[in-house]
């Protein structure tokens, strides 16, 4: 998917679905950014794309295909879980606390 370099402008219909891919994730960040404390709350954008990279980056860890691709103790599903979990958990948007000590 990543490395097929297709401009998806050129594509109408992979555009609008990429589109409204990265829309239910924005949607996503909006609805856990609302939920954190106005000041030092995070940009619902910037959350949505830290997420999104690191989506793209555990995408890329297993979807290499070649000899360069390593085995990994944990699936893909659960290496995902647990980077977001980490990330909200810093910004105090899920059990644990916030960096900081705050």
């Amino acid at each position: 998917m990543f490395e097929a370099r297709i401009n998806a402008e050129a594509h109408p219909g992979l555009l609008t679905a990429s589109e409204r891919a990265f829309a239910v994730l924005r949607g996503a960040a909006e609805t856990i950014t609302a939920a954190a404390p106005k000041p030092g709350r995070p940009p619902a954008l910037m959350v949505a794309l830290h997420v999104w990279a690191m989506a793209h980056g555990v995408a890329s860890l297993f979807g290499r295909g070649d000899a360069g691709r390593r085995k990994l103790p944990m699936s893909p599903e659960d290496l995902l879980e647990a980077g977001l979990l980490l990330y909200l958990q810093s910004l105090g948007l899920a059990g644990g606390s916030r960096a900081g000590g705050s």
